[in-house]
This record gives C-alpha cells, sequence and structure tokens, in this order.
C-alpha cells in the first residue's frame, strides 16, 4: 500500500506502520489487515513465546530473583437466593483485573468477558460427577451435562488495569488463566450474605443450599 520495501518501515506503537523518516506516510494495521484479507486473499498472523529467564541460587545466600509477572483479579457478584427452591440468579457480576499491558485491548476484553461467564457456570453448574452416590445417576454425555444458556449469564462489568511488568513481553502478563477463578468464591460468598449458609462443594446447586438450609434450621 505505501510501495515501499518492507525494511523501509516501522511501527509508532500506536497501531500505525509508516515510512522511516516519513511518518506522514502511515497505514493503519487495521487498514494493512483488511487490504491483504480482501485484496489478496491472504491473512496477517504471527507466532511467538516468551520464557522467563531462569534464576539460580546464589551460592553465599541462596537467594534467587523472583517472578513478578503474575496477573491478579478481583470479583463482586450480586445474586439472589430464593430460600424455598434454591435456585439462585446472579444479577450482575463486576470484574476488575491487573495483567500488566494489554497489547490488544478489545482481544483482553472478550477473554476476560468469556472467562467470567466461565466462572460463573463453574460455580453454579458445571459438575462431571452424579449428585447422588449411584453413578448411574450421573450425565452420560454432554446432552445431559448442564451449562448456562444465554439467558442465565448475568450482567457482566470487566475493569482492566494496566501495570506493565518488567518480566512479561512488552510488559504483558497472562490474563487467561485467572479470568474464570474469582467468580467462584464471589458467588459463594454472595450465596452466603443471601442466606446464610456456606456451601463449599460445586456446583452450589438448588439441592445443596436446601441441605445447608435444613441443617442450618435443625441444627
Amino acid at each position: 500500500e505505501l510501495e515501499v520495501n518492507a525494511s523501509d518501515l516501522e511501527t509508532d506503537g500506536q497501531g500505525n506502520i509508516q515510512v522511516k523518516g516519513a511518518p506522514q506516510k502511515s497505514i493503519s494495521i487495521f487498514d494493512v489487515a483488511l487490504s491483504a484479507h480482501f485484496k489478496r486473499g491472504r491473512s496477517i498472523s504471527g507466532r511467538g513465546m516468551f520464557l522467563i529467564p531462569r534464576s539460580y541460587p546464589e551460592k553465599e545466600t541462596g537467594a534467587m530473583k523472583p517472578s513478578t509477572c503474575y496477573a491478579h483479579a478481583c470479583t463482586v457478584a450480586e445474586v439472589e437466593v430464593d430460600d424455598e427452591t434454591g435456585e439462585v440468579t446472579v444479577l450482575t457480576v463486576k470484574n476488575v483485573f491487573e495483567i500488566g499491558r494489554a497489547l490488544n485491548p478489545k482481544m483482553v476484553e472478550q477473554q476476560l468477558v468469556g472467562g467470567s461467564w466461565m466462572g460463573i457456570s463453574h460455580a453454579l453448574y458445571e459438575t462431571t460427577e452424579p449428585y447422588y452416590p449411584n453413578r448411574d445417576h450421573g450425565g452420560t454425555d454432554f446432552n445431559q451435562y448442564l451449562m448456562p444458556g444465554p439467558g442465565d449469564l448475568a450482567e457482566t462489568e470487566i475493569v482492566v488495569l494496566e501495570r506493565p511488568s518488567a518480566d512479561g513481553p512488552f510488559g504483558a502478563k497472562g490474563p487467561g488463566e485467572m479470568c474464570a477463578n474469582p467468580q467462584i468464591p464471589a458467588v459463594a460468598n454472595a450465596v452466603f450474605d443471601a442466606v446464610g449458609v456456606r456451601i463449599d462443594t460445586l456446583p452450589i446447586t438448588p439441592e445443596r443450599i436446601l441441605r445447608a438450609l435444613k441443617a442450618q434450621a435443625t441444627g
């Protein structure tokens, strides 16, 4: 598109590709991708890997350099619990994720939203074990594997905090592993706040809530 050799191009760090020494000659990465796909029938893709350099213990002290490249998350869930049926309705889920630097903000947001929904699913629905002692009562295929549908998903809010990490590639941390974790204790705590019983077994089913309420009333 810019009619120069690739070696004469550079990025400006703001989503644009420009000619070296002539920043007025530029094109956005978005337009480059569109041109590659629709004009040339090709896709732009990349592949890379980052490994934190190995830390060896000091001979005298045994000290090592710890890795600080860990993402952090906090979730608050608002629920309603029917104390007659044990049914839990998740009203809102608010998530805050500290992920270093978001290299692809839209993709990061999609990952975090999907992870939040997955966390709700683990908290309230998904299990590979039967509810009763006899395994015959368990599901036999994915048609019987309980998962939430679109109507079961709560209003979800995502806040991304960027604190670039010195140990991460371009300051990034991995947002993919922890984004489905904090919703589980958030829902469990919200259920406790609503009806006063602690459920420490997943998923938090209506049956388990009703059994806990009965035990509380008779205990």
